[in-house]
């Protein structure tokens, strides 16, 4: 199948010219109530997706836009899921698949000389701090 006319497939993507389309992105995330992914929002660009994500991937800043464009994203599913707009269980299975988690704890019970020590740790005091 041929790519559809005007297509700008083969066209070499700069941080230059794609600045602009990932901030006009971002600004479709955060102002439409249709975007509901990040590929709603890539699509706005005009940039292939695989060039999209291997240009944020590439160039810190992109991928700083892109992290935003999730965050709206988030924003939005979340709003509407608590004022019951969103089915719950569809909410938390987007917001997981933009990268949202839940929580852990490991609960640790101890007896010493017959008093019960709790600990609990979160997940920042188990990740590893360089």
């Amino acid at each position: 199948m041929a790519a559809r006319k005007g297509n700008q497939y083969a066209r070499e993507w700069t941080i230059e010219n794609s600045l602009p389309r990932f901030h006009d992105a971002l600004k479709y995330a955060e102002e439409s109530n249709d975007c509901l992914c990040l590929q709603d929002a890539i699509f706005q660009t005009g940039i292939p997706y695989c060039q999209f994500y291997q240009l944020a991937k590439d160039q810190q800043v992109l991928n700083s836009i892109k992290e935003d464009i999730q965050n709206a994203i988030t924003k939005r599913i979340n709003k509407n899921a608590l004022k019951g707009d969103f089915s719950a269980a569809a909410a938390i299975w987007r917001m997981k698949q933009l990268g949202e988690k839940d929580q852990q704890f490991i609960e640790q019970k101890t007896e010493l000389s017959g008093k019960t020590i709790n600990i609990k740790f979160n997940d920042e005091d188990l990740s590893l701090k360089t």
